[in-house]
């Protein structure tokens, strides 16, 4: 399907749901969710550094304008929970706001939640996100209401209700092997599975927030050595999802080599390789794109962060996350994006790429 057609096709499909939902009997989350905890960070301006593409200097102005939560709620009253978001509903009705994205919420499986779902649990911590099979949204969106649970002390009996979207990375299956939910058990939903949980543990998770840094650090056990200096460049391999390869990429190869630095794909390292590898980098540079959520394994000293945005594309994900770390950062912007928006080719400008690693020494 071409790509006009396609956008129309989803743009159409979208408000057809999104009638749907509005036709749908619903609830009110707020009355049937008991607070057990509701922490709020005041709102924060932050215009962000120089050079940014206009999609990151757009959420940063928005998010300026966000009240960022943390919470743990526990429902009052037996849940069915929807597969691929989380969506709570409560006797056939649909909570909306359930979700730890309302503002995206849609379509789920409504009639699925008329009929008597196959499995039940007395109480589950839900880790529903809708990219949590992505590295950094996994980070960032799921492991971060992990962190929350514990720090909040919700009970080491109640398990932690995954989708199997997320269960089935690589990444989800390293980190529960390495030990990051400690003790507790993991109960995975299938891709279409409705269930149905008694006591239902709902968590906001800050967007951007170190104690779960370190508390995933302390999970996975990383921590390499404190005073190592390590440069690492991040690649973006050949079989990227989104693409957004550098044509120059050979030439970038070279002139990282040249000024010290390790050449590291981590779409071919496991979990553990990546925490031992970015926990001892002084200096990572490398593309817009989720291998840099390695930096958080680099806890307790110094880093400085190179990030190399598209003009086309990109947040200011990489650089919240370095400033919450304490860490230095610095931008650059590519040059000549070819193809659509998202998964542009683009080549590096290498003299202000030598003169940033320069700067370095």
């Amino acid at each position: 399907m071409s790509y006009p057609f396609r956008d129309h096709y989803h743009r159409t499909r979208k408000a057809l749901g999104g009638v749907l939902n509005g036709l749908w009997p619903r609830n009110d989350f707020a009355r049937l969710a008991h607070p057990l905890q509701e922490l709020r960070k005041p709102i924060a301006s932050d215009a962000g550094p120089a050079i940014l593409p206009d999609q990151a200097k757009t959420f940063l102005r928005e998010w300026a304008t966000r009240e960022d939560t943390e919470a743990v709620y526990r429902m009052v009253r037996p849940c069915t929970v929807d597969p691929k978001m989380g969506i709570l509903f409560s006797q056939g009705r649909v909570l909306w706001g359930s979700s730890d994205q309302p503002e995206r919420e849609r379509n789920p499986r409504f009639f699925s939640h008329v009929k008597a779902p196959a499995r039940r649990f007395p109480a589950a911590i839900l880790l529903h996100h809708v990219h949590g099979d992505n590295y950094f949204h996994f980070f960032l969106y799921v492991l971060s209401k992990a962190a929350v649970a514990d720090l909040h002390d919700v009970p080491g009996n109640v398990p932690l209700l995954v989708p199997a979207r997320t269960a089935q990375t690589a990444f989800f299956r390293q980190a529960q092997e390495l030990g990051v939910f400690g003790d507790r058990k993991v109960i995975v939903q299938g891709k279409q599975e409705v269930v149905e949980v008694e006591t239902a543990y709902v968590v906001r998770a800050f967007f951007n927030h170190r104690p779960y840094y370190d508390w995933m650090c302390q999970g996975l056990r990383a921590g390499g050595r404190p005073d190592a200096r390590r440069r690492i460049f991040v690649l973006r391999g050949k079989s990227a999802a989104n693409g957004r390869q550098f044509r120059n990429q050979q030439d970038v190869n070279t002139l990282a080599v040249q000024h010290g630095f390790e050449l590291i794909d981590p779409g071919h390292l496991s979990l553990r390789e990546q925490a031992d590898i970015f926990s001892e980098a002084a200096v990572i540079a490398g593309a817009h794109g989720a291998g840099l959520t390695n930096l958080i394994f680099r806890t307790g000293t110094q880093c400085h962060i190179i990030e190399l945005f598209s003009p086309s594309m990109g947040s200011p994900h990489y650089y919240m996350l370095a400033k919450e770390l304490g860490f230095t950062y610095q931008s650059l912007m590519t040059e000549d994006p070819r193809g659509r928006d998202f998964t542009a080719s683009t080549q590096v400008d290498l003299a202000a790429l030598e003169e940033a690693f320069r700067r370095l020494n």
